[in-house]
């Protein structure tokens, strides 16, 4: 699959029934603000103080273990100042698409459960691999699975879809989506992303991160996707190890490019587990 192209399953026609959450204000502030040469950082620090429920999200996160920081901050301020003004900022507005996201329809409980607890993961690996931020491997880790959301607002019977999608051992997970509801998440999780103006790279990952061929596609030379495609499947077999007994058949079909990418083993990989269990067991 391309990037950006005019391929069938890639148009806005795919979306024109279902329902893409505008970016709230609070989102368009900061991305206005993060644009200019000189950001008004005090603006910023207002922006997400004055949403309580936000500033709650932003701190809780800066706060878990993932982030490895060596006392507990209190403050959005003191947030920005420690942290970093994008840090908190991409976190910000992860949180907003979050809110966004689980606003009426069906429950998402324990789908966003799993979502935060993958992005923690992700956030931890991204201080033992190369390449991602912490605040970036955190937003990933949380939405690249966000057209799931969209989809089960959607279509009654997409449950029934990923169900079996994670069964498929010898199909693409996305094409089980496609023959049961005619489009599947990652295209959703593209446009949603796109629509929100996160990280290219990071739209172009969520758009391909089903692909089998995506580390020796046309993606091959695009390090900065691969990053984000590998650390969302590495921390979800993570987190799949933590929680489940059975198969992990996702990680079957990608573990050897992803750990090729970053140059692990098995070995390695081992040793992660207990470590990464440990690192978000916070909360």
């Amino acid at each position: 699959m391309t990037f950006e192209n005019d391929d069938s399953r890639i148009t806005a026609s795919v979306m024109k029934d279902l329902a893409i959450p505008p970016r709230p204000a609070v989102v368009l502030l900061l991305q206005e603000e993060l644009a200019r040469e000189e950001p008004n950082i005090a603006k910023i620090k207002k922006t997400i103080g004055g949403d309580v429920a936000l500033a709650a999200a932003v701190l809780r996160t800066v706060n878990s273990a993932a982030f490895g920081l060596s006392r507990k901050i209190s403050s959005v301020p003191q947030a920005i100042d420690i942290v970093g003004l994008r840090n908190v900022s991409n976190i910000a507005v992860a949180m907003a698409l979050r809110q966004q996201l689980s606003k009426g329809g069906a429950s998402l409980e324990r789908f966003w459960d799993t979502a935060e607890k993958v992005a923690r993961i992700c956030a931890y690996l991204s201080k033992q691999l190369r390449g991602i931020e912490p605040d970036a491997a955190y937003t990933y880790g949380l939405f690249h699975n966000c057209g799931i959301a969209v989809l089960m607002h959607r279509f009654p019977n997409y449950r029934d879809a990923l169900f079996k999608a994670n069964q498929a051992g010898n199909q693409r997970f996305t094409s089980i989506e496609e023959q049961m509801v005619g489009t599947n998440h990652a295209i959703v999780g593209y446009f949603l992303a796109r629509s929100w103006s996160l990280n290219p790279a990071m739209c172009r990952a969520i758009l391909l991160h089903h692909e089998l061929d995506v580390f020796s596609g046309e993606a091959v030379n695009d390090g900065a996707c691969l990053d984000f495609v590998g650390i969302g499947h590495f921390g979800e077999h993570i987190h799949h190890h933590m929680v489940r007994s059975s198969e992990d058949i996702e990680w079957e079909k990608f573990s050897a490019p992803v750990l090729a990418h970053f140059g692990l083993d098995n070995e390695f990989l081992i040793d992660l587990f207990d470590r990464a269990e440990e690192e978000v067991s916070d909360s």
